[in-house]
């Protein structure tokens, strides 16, 4: 038997066919494990935003629960509110300290952290309507932002 002939008796994979099938399966990989790695980045940066607006969410409900309900509302400076009910005897204030919103039960002295990422809150009186009170929270976790202004209706004042 020749060498041409045992040649083309041969039924195994040949080196370059075993060649093809490693680079087309090492760029499956690569491809496959890029999208799982640029889908787990995007789920990092969607889970950050939504905390961000899990805090904005929770600063602004609370303080508009308070500032709503008031009777008299003081602010004190751009960044500390006193809201008073004189009906139900309670004062509470609002303040930023460093990073934090704190809650401040006037009566009792407690304090409580809203917020841990508070970059920045200001409080003003609408010149047009001073039942209205303005307020702006910027909120802050690493390189994200988020900001919003809102304006609170006092009902009892």
């Amino acid at each position: 038997m020749t060498l041409h002939k045992a040649l083309k008796k041969q039924t195994g994979v040949g080196l370059i066919e075993l060649m093809v099938v490693l680079v087309l399966g090492s760029l499956g990989i690569f491809a496959v494990s890029s999208i799982v790695i640029e889908s787990y980045k995007e789920w990092k940066r969607s889970n950050e935003v939504a905390a961000l607006q899990v805090d904005f969410d929770l600063a602004s409900h609370m303080i508009k629960s308070i500032v709503e309900e008031a009777s008299e509302v003081e602010i004190i400076n751009v960044n500390h509110i006193v809201a008073r009910s004189r009906s139900a005897g309670w004062i509470q204030e609002f303040y930023q300290a460093s990073n934090k919103l704190i809650w401040k039960n006037s009566r009792t002295g407690l304090t409580q952290n809203v917020i841990t990422s508070l970059k920045k809150i200001t409080f003003s009186v609408d010149p047009a309507n001073p039942r209205l009170i303005n307020t702006t929270v910027e909120i802050e976790k690493g390189r994200r932002k988020i900001s919003g202004a809102f304006s609170i209706y006092r009902r009892n004042s």
